[in-house]
């Protein structure tokens, strides 16, 4: 026989301590009442109880309590292996562990973020078929697809920032090596990789590799860590304490959604942005429907074999042996006995809780007034351990905060101040109905912590009270759903009873204005009429004036007619006055000429004579022929030199 947790046997030292302080007490006290009577009245006055009445509850208590104590040192009588086939789907978590994860625009980290949401993908997937990549600049399988959920949070919790091989992230080199691994281990069906990131693809080469990974089969499902407003890179060695591009410029990391949403459209997927009330878990069960599921038998190794029961029955048997012996110390052990009783009934067959999530668990209860953030992640860190008592106290811490914060956001939407009282605002019933909804997925908690431990009555009582609560404000929705259709309705009426009355206006002021417009018209038809009448009017004095004219036009054109005939005439008579005076003028000159010339013809020889013939004859030719081609001049005509 050996023990699985063997620190636990120190606290057999506690039933030797008490048995220790019995004796003395016992001792003490027989001292005190000796002091009081004396010997000789000793028997009459002192009543002394039978040794088994007074020492053998004490025993038995002492016995029962170690036997406690050696069933929660889990002692077992070696391990078993048992063979399993489990039916599940096959899924690669991809870890974004790139600088940029360092960012704390979410608490404590993106990284940090990233890790509990794979811790929640984890637990809302135990039949499925899950392995680990880590990836910045490069991409490194961790853990390989495995069923053995244990070994990959335990990788999963080691995870750091120094497993970065290169900078930069590079979703290519995901994919190539999540196409790798499922050709190699699951090359059949569809399969799925799920990746945490803030969405910064430094590389932007890998589309073109989705569309090759939705040939393969391979379903790329993207979750969203950060927030778009991000938040300025923490370095150690860096200027005040952050990261620092070539020109020395702080660098700012924000949540890129449209560089994941197109990643995981390319591919068929489907995107999911990790917020505050973000179901992570109800998307990842809903987002891999429609993978194929692999049957796979595997063994089970080193099962132990418990001897839990064998001394949890022992301790329960003296226990109730110490109770009936009816002893004065009874009732507050009765307490006792029934708590121990309660986790005795609680471990069954599980294994123990580890006590660093124990650690963790208490932490987040210390943690859960001030910063309930920070409790969240303990809690979820405590819902590592395989215990189911742990897990559903920290499912039901979990759903504690979540409808808390639900419950503070509602009562600010009631204490906010009205823009027009001076009292509070009344929230409308689409804002109630995001209230419902969150408290919905809250409760959600307190239902996984029941199908976990279904007798955890504060969950019971809590999952009963809010939804109690949340019928009330459905109740209360529905009633302001119909206030505002009555006041729709009312304000409906009103709009139409204005606007009837203003059509009722419209249409009187159309009336007058009809009945003034034709009053208007009719007085500009008589206006028109007038005046047209006045334009006739003008048009048949214009008319006659222009008659007069054109008539004085004519008979002005007709005595200019004449007298222009009258001038031709006389011109004419003039010129043929003229021309008779130049022609006699002509003929008296050719007759003073030819007597000049008969008298020198007396005079000149015949030569000469003949000579001034011939000038003669030829002057007479270039006066009667215009145009010769002869050339001459008229008072300088040389008498030719032979007679022609």
């Amino acid at each position: 026989m050996s023990f699985l947790y063997p620190n636990v046997l120190w606290l057999l030292l506690l039933p030797i301590l008490l048995a220790a302080a019995a004796l003395l007490l016992r001792r003490n006290r027989t001292q005190a009442w000796r002091k009081l009577v004396s010997a000789v009245h000793a028997d009459t006055l002192v009543v002394r109880r039978p040794l088994w009445n007074s020492v053998l509850p004490s025993v038995l208590a002492l016995l029962a309590m170690g036997g406690i104590i050696l069933a929660l040192a889990r002692p077992i009588n070696g391990y078993r292996e048992t063979d399993a086939t489990d039916t599940g789907r096959n899924l690669l978590i991809a870890l974004d562990i790139s600088r940029s994860m360092e960012t704390q625009d979410v608490k404590p980290s993106r990284l940090e973020e990233a890790r509990a949401a794979a811790y929640e993908l984890i637990n809302a997937l135990p039949t499925d078929k899950i392995g680990l990549i880590v990836f910045s600049g490069e991409a490194d399988l961790v853990v390989p697809l495995t069923y053995d959920h244990t070994a990959l949070r335990d990788a999963l919790e080691q995870v750091n920032r120094g497993w970065a091989g290169s900078g930069g992230t590079n979703f290519g080199r995901v994919l190539r090596k999540a196409m790798q691994d499922f050709k190699r281990s699951a090359p059949e069906g569809t399969n799925a990789l799920i990746i945490l990131s803030d969405g910064e693809d430094t590389v932007d080469s890998s589309l073109d590799i989705a569309k090759e990974a939705k040939k393969s089969g391979l379903l790329v499902i993207t979750v969203g860590i950060g927030t778009e407003a991000g938040g300025a890179i923490p370095d150690e060695n860096g200027e005040n304490g952050l990261w620092q591009d070539a020109d020395g410029k702080h660098v700012i990391s924000k949540l890129n959604p449209k560089s994941l949403q197109d990643f995981a459209k390319a591919t068929g997927g489907s995107f999911f942005a990790m917020t505050a009330n973000a179901n992570l878990a109800e998307f990842a069960r809903s987002a891999v429907q429609k993978l194929d599921k692999h049957e796979e038998t595997h063994s089970i190794t080193k099962t132990p074999n418990d001897l839990f029961r064998y001394f949890a029955g022992i301790s329960l048997i003296l226990l109730i042996s110490a109770i009936l012996t009816r002893t004065a110390w009874r009732a507050p052990r009765l307490t006792t006995a029934l708590l121990l009783l309660s986790a005795l009934s609680s471990q069954e067959s599980h294994a123990a809780p580890d006590l660093e999530n124990i650690g963790h668990y208490q932490l987040g209860l210390m943690q859960l007034e001030k910063e309930p953030d920070k409790a969240r992640e303990s809690f979820s860190r405590a819902l590592l351990d395989e215990d189911p008592a742990l897990q559903a106290a920290a499912l039901y811490e979990l759903g504690n905060i979540n409808t808390r914060q639900t419950l503070e956001e509602l009562r600010a939407l009631y204490e906010a101040p009205s823009d027009d009282t001076a009292g509070t605002t009344q929230p409308g019933p689409d804002e109630l109905q995001k209230i419902v909804d969150t408290l919905k997925q809250d409760i959600s908690s307190y239902r996984d912590a029941l199908t976990t431990q279904p007798n955890l009555k504060p969950a019971k009582i809590n999952l009963s009270r809010t939804e109690e609560f949340v019928k009330k404000l459905e109740e209360e929705i529905e009633r302001l759903k119909q206030q505002q259709n009555q006041q729709n309705q009312q304000d409906q009426q009103d709009q139409q009873d204005q606007q009837d009355q203003q059509d009722q206006q419209d249409q009187q002021n159309q009336q007058n204005q009809q009945n003034q417009q034709d009053k208007q018209d009719k007085q500009d038809k008589q206006d028109k009429q007038d005046k047209q009448d006045k334009q006739d009017k003008q048009d048949q004095q214009d008319q006659q004036d222009q008659q007069d004219q054109q008539d004085q036009q004519d008979q002005q054109d007709q005595q200019d007619q004449q007298d222009q005939q009258d001038q031709q005439d006389q011109q004419d008579k003039q010129d043929k006055q003229d021309q008779q005076d130049k022609q006699d003028k002509q003929d008296k000159q050719d007759q003073q000429e030819q007597q000049a010339s008969e008298e020198a013809q007396q005079e000149l020889s015949d030569e000469e004579k003949a000579r001034q013939r011939a000038a003669s004859i030829l002057k007479m030719h270039m006066d009667e022929e215009q145009g010769s081609p002869i050339p001459h001049a008229n008072d300088n005509v040389r008498p030719p030199a032979k007679d022609y």
